[in-house]
């Protein structure tokens, strides 16, 4: 937020001003000293002549990648494990500690040549001073814009911890990172809670309100920027998983065409199977009907009759007998020739219906890929 190194720094009192100096290994027993006017504008040079945020931020995010990546390398691990995300949770006060111990040493090894020539004092800057300094310092916008922005970064990891337990269907206690998800949101739930009622609590004292040249733009950029970025994360969460819920559906639904498509096709070739016996069972009955019509089941024999005109009549009768057995199983090879294009009308109807099947299910399983 903005500078307030001044205001938790230094307190007046009627001799002057007490003054916290910054140990060098950060904790340890508070060292203050009596300044005057012009020693706290000593001081306050060196204090303000290095921005420690910035350090900070970066060896803390240098060391998150060093440790995850040195985790990751020394287990194998391609996803994180329950017990990688214990370790990396353990190794967060480490990491904090090296990244403040990395951003104030300096400042505290510059200000020791100064300490030498200060004043001791009995006085002590306490919680409550720090406490009444911070409201000094920081303006209800500050906390609401920073109240917000945690929520927000809350908002954008429940809805990842929705996403990757699939809503609810995956066993969120099973996966580590999403173990790692809820231990953020509710981190930043928590730190959004506290920021709205500081919020809160400006609103009721409003005589707490930093003065104007403490409520610059450029005293405000550090929330605005914290409110920016988290709404951007949380709009950029949301609409991934939008398009991921609508890939999903959208999947889910080739997929059901694709299995109803191959239903099809199955029922299909089963038909075909069938329509293949069909015809080789009429192909069979067609050459038992030719064999039939070449070689009649009648025989006609020579008469024993000692009249002309009896055996010329039982020849006759004979002939009669053959023909119309000729012309049944002529009748007959008709009706099965008739079914035979039938069933080879049937035959393409389905060869052609699983063509289309076929390529239908190919251009969907190319819009898949």
């Amino acid at each position: 937020m903005a500078d307030n190194r001044e205001a938790i720094m230094f307190k007046t009192v009627p001799d002057g001003y007490v003054f916290q100096a910054l140990n060098p290994f950060v904790f340890g027993r508070g060292r203050y000293y009596l300044v005057s006017e012009a020693e706290k504008a000593q001081l306050l040079a060196i204090i303000t002549a290095r921005s420690p945020a910035v350090y900070f931020w970066l060896v803390f995010m240098v060391l998150i990648a060093a440790g995850t990546g040195a985790l990751a390398y020394a287990t194998g691990h391609d996803d994180p494990t329950v017990s990688d995300v214990v370790i990396m949770l353990a190794l967060i006060p480490l990491w904090l500690y090296a990244a403040v111990l990395f951003s104030q040493y300096p400042t505290a090894r510059k200000l020791e040549p100064l300490l030498a020539g200060l004043q001791p004092t009995s006085q002590s800057i306490t919680s409550a001073d720090l406490r009444k300094a911070m409201r000094k310092t920081v303006s209800f916008r500050h906390y609401l814009a920073l109240g917000i922005s945690q929520a927000a970064l809350s908002a954008a990891f429940i809805v990842m911890i929705v996403q990757k337990s699939n809503g609810g269907h995956v066993a969120i206690l099973d996966d580590s990172g999403t173990l790692l998800f809820i231990f953020n949101a509710t981190a930043f739930a928590f730190s959004s809670v506290a920021f709205l009622i500081a919020a809160l609590n400006k609103v009721r004292h409003k005589h707490d309100e930093p003065d104007l040249a403490d409520r610059s733009f450029k005293g405000f950029l550090l929330p605005l920027f914290c409110l920016v970025i988290s709404l951007g994360l949380l709009g950029f969460v949301v609409t991934n998983a939008w398009r991921t819920n609508q890939r999903n559906h959208e999947t889910a639904q080739i997929q059901q065409r694709i299995d109803s498509l191959s239903v099809r096709i199955d029922g299909s070739q089963i038909r075909g199977r069938a329509a293949k016996v069909r015809i080789a069972a009429n192909t069979a009955h067609m050459s038992e009907l030719i064999t039939r019509l070449n070689s009649p089941a009648i025989k006609c024999e020579a008469s024993a009759a000692s009249d002309d005109t009896a055996r010329a009549k039982s020849s006759e009768s004979c002939r009669e007998l053959i023909r119309k057995e000729q012309d049944t199983v002529r009748q007959e090879i008709a009706a099965t020739r008739a079914e035979r294009v039938v069933i080879e009308r049937e035959s393409a109807a389905l060869q052609q219906e699983n063509d289309a099947i076929r390529t239908e299910l190919n251009e969907i399983k190319a819009m898949r890929r």
